[in-house]
Protein backbone atom coordinates (compact mmCIF):
# COMPACT_ATOMS: atom_id res chain seq x y z
CA UNK A 1 0.00 0.00 0.00
CA UNK A 2 1.43 3.36 -1.03
CA UNK A 3 -0.71 5.31 1.45
CA UNK A 4 1.35 6.16 4.56
CA UNK A 5 -0.79 4.19 6.99
CA UNK A 6 1.76 4.46 9.80
CA UNK A 7 1.53 8.27 9.77
CA UNK A 8 -2.26 8.05 9.41
CA UNK A 9 -2.41 5.73 12.46
CA UNK A 10 -0.55 8.29 14.58
CA UNK A 11 -2.99 11.02 13.58
CA UNK A 12 -5.97 8.69 14.06
CA UNK A 13 -4.78 7.85 17.56
CA UNK A 14 -4.96 11.53 18.51
CA UNK A 15 -8.36 11.84 16.78
CA UNK A 16 -9.93 8.79 18.46
CA UNK A 17 -13.13 9.86 20.25
CA UNK A 18 -13.49 8.88 23.92
CA UNK A 19 -17.03 7.55 23.47
CA UNK A 20 -16.43 5.42 20.36
CA UNK A 21 -18.11 2.00 20.34
CA UNK A 22 -15.22 0.50 18.36
CA UNK A 23 -11.73 0.14 19.73
CA UNK A 24 -9.00 2.18 18.10
CA UNK A 25 -7.67 -1.02 16.52
CA UNK A 26 -11.08 -1.82 15.01
CA UNK A 27 -11.35 1.69 13.59
CA UNK A 28 -7.87 1.45 12.10
CA UNK A 29 -8.74 -1.87 10.45
CA UNK A 30 -11.78 -0.28 8.78
CA UNK A 31 -9.61 2.60 7.57
CA UNK A 32 -6.92 0.17 6.34
CA UNK A 33 -9.50 -1.86 4.42
CA UNK A 34 -10.91 1.28 2.82
CA UNK A 35 -7.54 2.73 1.84
CA UNK A 36 -6.28 -0.57 0.42
CA UNK A 37 -9.47 -1.05 -1.59
CA UNK A 38 -9.28 2.55 -2.79
CA UNK A 39 -5.74 1.99 -4.10
CA UNK A 40 -6.79 -1.25 -5.75
CA UNK A 41 -9.65 0.35 -7.64
CA UNK A 42 -8.36 3.88 -8.22
CA UNK A 43 -4.68 3.08 -8.70
CA UNK A 44 -3.27 5.74 -6.39
CA UNK A 45 -3.17 6.43 -2.64
CA UNK A 46 -6.22 7.93 -0.96
CA UNK A 47 -5.89 11.70 -0.39
CA UNK A 48 -5.10 12.87 3.14
CA UNK A 49 -8.02 13.66 5.38
CA UNK A 50 -8.24 16.08 8.28
CA UNK A 51 -8.13 15.06 11.92
CA UNK A 52 -11.71 16.31 12.41
CA UNK A 53 -12.86 14.13 9.52
CA UNK A 54 -11.14 11.10 11.04
CA UNK A 55 -12.95 11.70 14.35
CA UNK A 56 -16.33 12.11 12.61
CA UNK A 57 -15.81 8.89 10.64
CA UNK A 58 -14.80 6.93 13.77
CA UNK A 59 -17.92 8.16 15.55
CA UNK A 60 -20.08 7.07 12.59
CA UNK A 61 -18.50 3.64 12.04
CA UNK A 62 -20.44 1.51 14.54
CA UNK A 63 -23.92 2.26 13.21
CA UNK A 64 -26.00 3.33 10.25
CA UNK A 65 -29.21 5.31 10.54
CA UNK A 66 -31.76 3.40 8.46
CA UNK A 67 -34.31 5.78 6.94
CA UNK A 68 -36.88 3.20 5.78
CA UNK A 69 -37.09 0.95 8.85
CA UNK A 70 -38.84 0.88 12.19
CA UNK A 71 -35.51 -0.01 13.80
CA UNK A 72 -33.68 3.17 12.82
CA UNK A 73 -30.22 2.09 13.92
CA UNK A 74 -28.28 -0.76 12.36
CA UNK A 75 -25.24 -1.75 14.42
CA UNK A 76 -22.30 -3.01 12.42
CA UNK A 77 -19.43 -5.27 13.32
CA UNK A 78 -16.10 -3.97 12.03
CA UNK A 79 -15.89 -7.07 9.80
CA UNK A 80 -19.08 -5.97 8.00
CA UNK A 81 -17.10 -3.19 6.38
CA UNK A 82 -15.19 -5.60 4.14
CA UNK A 83 -18.38 -6.30 2.17
CA UNK A 84 -19.76 -2.77 2.33
CA UNK A 85 -16.53 -1.23 1.09
CA UNK A 86 -16.23 -3.72 -1.75
CA UNK A 87 -19.82 -3.03 -2.82
CA UNK A 88 -19.18 0.71 -2.59
CA UNK A 89 -16.34 0.51 -5.09
CA UNK A 90 -18.40 -1.69 -7.42
CA UNK A 91 -21.21 0.90 -7.44
CA UNK A 92 -21.28 3.48 -10.23
CA UNK A 93 -22.08 6.94 -8.86
CA UNK A 94 -22.47 10.19 -10.71
CA UNK A 95 -19.43 12.37 -10.05
CA UNK A 96 -17.85 10.42 -7.20
CA UNK A 97 -14.14 10.37 -6.38
CA UNK A 98 -14.64 7.47 -3.90
CA UNK A 99 -13.13 9.46 -1.05
CA UNK A 100 -13.81 7.90 2.35
CA UNK A 101 -15.73 11.05 3.30
CA UNK A 102 -18.26 10.23 0.57
CA UNK A 103 -18.63 6.68 1.89
CA UNK A 104 -19.46 7.99 5.37
CA UNK A 105 -21.84 10.70 4.14
CA UNK A 106 -25.58 10.70 3.51
CA UNK A 107 -27.13 7.29 2.88
CA UNK A 108 -24.21 5.66 1.05
CA UNK A 109 -23.52 2.97 3.67
CA UNK A 110 -27.25 2.39 4.13
CA UNK A 111 -27.69 1.74 0.39
CA UNK A 112 -24.73 -0.66 0.34
CA UNK A 113 -26.22 -2.50 3.33
CA UNK A 114 -29.44 -2.93 1.34
CA UNK A 115 -27.29 -4.37 -1.48
CA UNK A 116 -25.84 -6.94 0.95
CA UNK A 117 -29.30 -7.88 2.21
CA UNK A 118 -30.81 -8.20 -1.27
CA UNK A 119 -27.85 -10.04 -2.78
Amino acid sequence: MQFDFQLFSIIATTAYPKECQYTLEQCLEVFRCYFQTYEGYIGRPHPSIKREQITRIMEAMPCIVMEDRVEKLELLDPEDYTFLIDLHFKTQYRECDYNINHFFSGRVREMRLYDVESG
